[in-house]
């Protein structure tokens, strides 16, 4: 039977703040966002865990994803030579998510604020390009 580990590399799903990553780790993980920021985001790659079931490691992916945290799942009865199993990875086997439909959910709001910013700020401009191309046409 095979094994899986999971690798936490300390890299942030796009979009999130690294703050928030690590409240919402600490909630699912119930320990104190002090601790997760200790273990897990040390500067390099961790180890979190050593799952048996290959529906155990995807679990943990998209619970990290939702919380929006990068899990990486390496196959785990392979040694990789020069000590860091993790530098050894073959790229093609490492199984990353970007974020799931739950995660996007959770900053849609932010994400709908800007883009009305966007909104506004674009038709702003439009206005103000024809201000100008009128006063230019009708003065001669």
């Amino acid at each position: 039977m095979s094994s899986y580990r999971l690798m936490f590399t300390g890299d942030v799903v796009t979009g999130f703040q690294r703050h928030e990553v690590i409240d919402r780790l600490a909630s699912v993980l119930k320990q104190s966002p002090d601790e997760v920021r200790d273990t897990l985001f040390v500067g390099e790659p961790v180890e979190f865990k050593t799952v048996e079931a290959k529906s155990d490691a995807d679990y943990w992916r998209r619970t990290f994803a939702d919380a929006g945290a990068l899990l990486i799942i390496l196959p785990g009865d392979e040694d990789t030579p020069g000590g860091s199993r993790y530098a050894g990875a073959d790229p093609a086997s490492t199984n990353i998510e970007e974020p799931s439909p739950a995660s996007v959910t959770a900053r849609m709001g932010a994400v709908r604020r800007r883009n009305a910013a966007f909104m506004k700020l674009g038709g702003i401009a439009m206005v103000l390009a024809l201000v100008i191309i009128v006063t230019a046409w009708l003065l001669p």
